[in-house]
């Protein structure tokens, strides 16, 4: 048998380890700072859950809301924004498009409730009730808003306040919680959403 000299073994090893497979090095993980936040942030509700349930239980709440609201929001500007594309019809394609008033909201909420699509009527008709209270100087309007947050920034008294949210709650019924809208409902309705109810008021 052949003993080779230690400095000689060490030679070869040092050739062997220099290869490529065995040069060891950590590749960089870019996600590394979120998983290690996800696992602290999933350490800390854990912790929270033990020692306070009842924050535990508000803060889940709280979550949810924040989630409910924002796919509220979302919904209402995708409505308005395929509601308000205009649409293409060939050679009428050219043709000026009518300015989206309140008067105009008025009629076709008033052809919507015709074809017995109450729901639908609501919403237009709080978009003319909204552009009859910015010409008024009552509220801001802007394609991009929620009814919620103009209950948030009128200037009305606390009574007229408290039935615009009122109003705002009933069209969210309306149309997102599929709350049922007959004939009498939208006349209930067309009775509280004039203009001149919380004008008179500011």
């Amino acid at each position: 048998m052949v003993w080779q000299r230690p400095d000689s073994l060490r030679a070869i090893l040092d050739s062997v380890f220099r290869a490529p497979v065995y040069r060891w090095t950590e590749r960089p993980d870019p996600f590394a700072i979120l998983r290690r936040g996800w696992i602290e942030f999933l350490g800390w509700l854990a912790a929270l859950r033990d020692a306070h349930p009842f924050g535990y239980q508000a803060l889940l709440y709280l979550l949810l809301a924040l989630v409910l609201v924002l796919a509220v929001r979302v919904l209402w500007i995708l409505y308005h924004t395929v509601k308000a594309s205009p649409a293409i019809h060939g050679a009428d394609s050219t043709s000026e498009r009518t300015p989206r008033t309140a008067t105009w909201f008025q009629h076709h909420a008033a052809q919507l409730a015709a074809s017995g699509r109450y729901a639908e009527a609501v919403q237009a008709d709080f978009l003319a009730l909204v552009l009859a209270l910015d010409a008024l100087k009552v509220l801001h309007f802007h394609p991009s808003k929620t009814p919620a947050e103009y209950t948030r920034e009128s200037g009305l008294d606390p009574a007229a306040a408290a039935a615009f949210r009122d109003l705002v709650r009933r069209l969210y019924g309306y149309a997102f919680a599929r709350w049922p809208c007959d004939a009498a409902a939208y006349a209930q309705w067309r009775n509280d959403a004039r203009p001149e109810r919380y004008a008179a008021a500011h």
